[in-house]
């Protein structure tokens, strides 16, 4: 308690001493007093002003720099995606070339091995023609018996078998014209087709080595992704306008079909007129005793 007192009067004594040298000062030294004091609190309220501009740049120094290295690292991360994906990209289409080699090889095989097979039964069926009509000369030979009737089936043969040369001629003919007409087309479609795959995958290439060398540049992961999307979308478009300006092989053989069956429909005609007049020459000379 006697602490506690003491204390105050400390205080009280202390206050009374400057209200004293307080009192003892001038008005001009007032003034003077007072506006020192005003400046040491601008003084304070500057530098206290000036820490705190002083921290919000450092704040923001710290942000642009996690923001950049953020930036740094995304691209980083984008980069390395590319890569990966470019590279998965690349071996896609390695395969689907592949693929489409595979699968021209195979179709080259199998048009030709029906071709051969085609070819076959055509060299079976006129086997079996000459055998019939072989058949069909000694039946007549043993029929004929005068000179006269003989001399007749010997005119009639000699006269079928030349219309049966002249019709296999020009049915081989039209085959021969077919299937030439046909590999051209199938080589033409090949050639085009191959070309533009090939173009294809040139403008996928560029596509890529341009994106890889845009992220090794330093634009941003939004920039390299919309310029590369742009660029395969262009591939694509034209990979499109180059098959549908393609011709159609299924078109051009249908046309080089009714060219050879007109053909053939006419070496008949002519064949079958030829089998009449025969037919009647022969029956009328036949019936003569």
């Amino acid at each position: 308690m006697k602490t506690k007192l003491f204390a105050f009067g400390s205080v009280l004594s202390v206050s009374i001493l400057f209200a004293g040298v307080a009192l003892a000062l001038t008005p001009e030294e007032r003034a003077a007093k007072q506006e020192e004091m005003k400046a040491a609190r601008e003084a304070k309220q500057s530098e206290m002003q000036a820490t705190r501009q002083a921290n919000m740049e450092e704040r923001q120094a710290n942000r642009e720099e996690k923001k950049e290295e953020m930036q740094e690292k995304r691209q980083e991360a984008f980069c390395t995606r590319f890569s990966e994906m470019a590279s998965k990209m690349t071996e896609r289409m390695s395969e689907r070339k592949e693929k489409f080699e595979d699968r021209k090889e195979n179709r080259s095989e199998n048009f030709q091995t029906k071709r051969d097979e085609r070819e076959s039964k055509l060299t079976d069926t006129r086997s079996d023609q000459d055998a019939r009509r072989s058949e069909l000369y000694a039946k007549l030979n043993e029929k004929a018996t005068t000179d006269e009737q003989k001399a007749a089936v010997k005119k009639f043969q000699d006269t079928v078998e030349a219309a049966v040369e002249d019709r296999r001629d020009a049915v081989n003919a039209a085959i021969d014209t077919f299937r030439k007409g046909v590999d051209s087309a199938v080589t033409t479609r090949k050639s085009s087709m191959e070309s533009a795959v090939s173009s294809f995958k040139t403008a996928s290439d560029a596509a890529v080595s341009s994106a890889q060398s845009s992220c090794d540049g330093g634009k941003t992961p939004a920039e390299v992704r919309s310029q590369f999307q742009s660029d395969m979308q262009a591939a694509r478009e034209k990979l499109k306008s180059d098959r549908s300006q393609m011709e159609k092989v299924r078109d051009d053989v249908k046309k080089l079909m009714e060219t050879r069956r007109s053909a053939v429909e006419g070496a008949m005609t002519t064949f079958k007129s030829t089998m009449e007049s025969a037919r009647t020459e022969l029956k009328s000379a036949m019936e003569k005793k």
